[in-house]
């Protein structure tokens, strides 16, 4: 397995990880506010890391070229 699918699968895991923040969110699976502030600290840190993740992608690539 190589660098850039490493980073590829831990991107997939990440989106996957946000996605069930939502549906919970959606199913009404949060009891209060502070968790629904918790999950969207979550969900924002899932998005950095994945911005992240995606701009290492691009470098290898670009790399690569």
């Amino acid at each position: 397995m190589t660098i850039k699918e490493i980073l590829q699968r831990i991107r997939t895991e990440l989106q996957l990880k946000k996605v069930q923040l939502a549906t919970d969110m959606v199913e009404g699976q949060i009891s209060d506010f502070n968790h629904y502030q918790k999950i969207v600290g979550v969900a924002e840190g899932l998005m950095q890391a994945d911005a992240i993740v995606d701009g290492i992608i691009k470098q290898i690539e670009k790399e690569d070229e």
